[in-house]
Formats: structure tokens, sequence, C-alpha cells
């Protein structure tokens, strides 16, 4: 699914010229690249290995899609979580010049991210009921907001599309263990989708120092996607904790018509099985 109206080339709000890809060869940063350079950017993408060679430069955009996206691996390991999603973030800013600067942060930083009621973009922060995760994500938009020239933040529901090496779908189609029960309910984009939606509302002006929830219409079950892949469900699975994340879109639907849930799963699952998970 594309935005409603095309997008102005050209626009004086964002142009194309230099983009920095903060983990550009990731899971979400590589759709990023490919969208980037498709549209004419001149792209440097860049990870952990070599991003001290980006250290001095300016570019045009800066997306960073870098940092932390293990939830269970921050709540055991906080201290190297801050230094992965909020240390990290506070050297992009002070380290790189940016016309503008995007960053991916989570649905996390809400407090209750599972009643889109109470976690619309302008819902007050309580960061005492943050998990580490969270508050880290929430810290690294501080510094953003504070730092940044020109910012914008989205933040991000559930993810699939290729490379993808995580979560309740790649559990399910690599025939690993869940971590939450099957009963859990999730939105979903395809991160080529979230892709071109991000470089079609910077091209019409749309993310100019604002926040804004990214995720699918509606929610699909974990037990559900079991179904269609044909995935059994052990007893075991069926004691873990059951969780929700469903963000509020009412700001994203201002701009674009957003995909269903359960139609992006179920795509990418087909284009999953037919590539024998080559993907």
């Amino acid at each position: 699914m594309v935005p409603r109206s095309s997008p102005t080339r050209g626009n004086p709000a964002v142009s194309e010229g230099r983009c920095l890809i903060l983990g550009g060869r990731g899971f979400i940063g590589s759709a990023l690249t490919a969208e980037a350079h498709r549209r004419g950017w001149q792209v440097t993408a860049v990870g952990s290995r070599n991003s001290a060679d980006v250290v001095g430069g300016s570019f045009d955009l800066v997306i960073n899609a870098n940092g932390n996206s293990r939830k269970y691996w921050a709540q055991q390991h906080p201290a190297e979580d801050f230094d992965a999603s909020v240390r990290t973030v506070a050297r992009s800013l002070q380290e790189i010049r940016a016309a503008r600067y995007l960053y991916l942060s989570s649905s996390e930083v809400y407090a209750d991210p599972s009643d889109p009621q109470r976690n619309a973009e302008d819902t007050p922060y309580d960061p005492s009921r943050l998990s580490p995760y969270g508050f880290h994500k929430y810290l690294a938009e501080l510094l953003v907001r504070r730092y940044a020239h020109n910012w914008a933040i989205l933040r991000l529901s559930g993810l699939v599309g290729p490379h993808l090496r995580k979560n309740s779908v790649y559990d399910l189609l690599n025939g690993r263990p869940l971590h939450v029960h099957p009963d859990s309910e999730f939105q979903f984009v395809d991160t080529r989708y979230l892709a071109r939606l991000a470089f079609d509302l910077l091209e019409r002006g749309a993310l100019d120092r604002t926040e804004l929830n990214i995720g699918g219409e509606g929610v699909v079950s974990v037990r559900e996607i079991a179904s269609w892949i044909g995935r059994p469900l052990s007893r075991e699975e069926e004691k873990r904790p059951r969780t929700r994340c469903e963000l509020c879109l009412e700001r994203l639907r201002r701009w674009v018509d957003i995909p269903a849930t359960k139609e992006t799963v179920r795509a990418f699952v087909r284009e999953w099985q037919g590539k024998g998970g080559a993907l």
C-alpha cells in the first residue's frame, strides 16, 4: 500500500543529496538504504565496524536505524544497552553534521503500548514505568529533540521484511520456540513499506520536528500466524507471558493509507515460503 497522493519530488523540505544511514546494513537499515538509492540519494551506509569513517562528515539527511533492538538483552544488560542505544546517538549528534536527522525509535517509549487510547504521540511520559529498553529509547529521543537541527522521530511497532532475524514471526517460520503466549497480539508493517513511507513523508514536509507512530491497521495474534504456517504450538509456549502492542495511528492516517497488519504478515509468510526462507 502506498501513500494517498504522490509526493512532490524536489520539495524544498527535502531533496536528493548526501544521505547517511547509521545501521544501514541491518534489518531496517538495509531497506532504507535500498530505497534511498532508488530515489537518487548519494548514500553512505555504515554499521558499528566502520562508523568512525563518517566522523566529521556533513550530510543533508542522517537516518539513525542503529542501536540495540533486543528487549530481553536490554533487561539483562542495562548498562551495555545504554551504550548501544543512548551513547551512540549522542555521539552521532555530536560528531556528524546533519541538515535533517531522522531517528527510528520504538513503541516501548510508551508506558502502555497495548492501548491506542493511551499511546498517541502527545501522551505524557512516565519514565518510571518503562523497561530499560524503553527508557533508553526515550533518553535517545530527548537527545535528538535537544541537539538535532531539524529532526523527526518514528516510533515503530512490529516489522517483517527481508533479512528478518528475530520476533515471533521469525520464530514461527524457523521452528524456534516462542517467547510470548500464542494469544499475544501485534501490529506489523513491512520494512520496504516503512522505507517508502519515510522518504515519501520527508519529501512532503510531514516530518519536521515531529514524532510519528508507525504500525499496521489492526493486530494479529501469534496463534493466527502459526495457523497460516501450519506450525503446532507446544504446551510450554501456552505458558508464556501474554503481551500486546497496538499504537495509536491517528496522526499517520492524516497522511497515508495504512496497510492492514494481517495482509502484511500473510504476504510476507507467502514470500518467505516461496523463497525457501532465503529472503
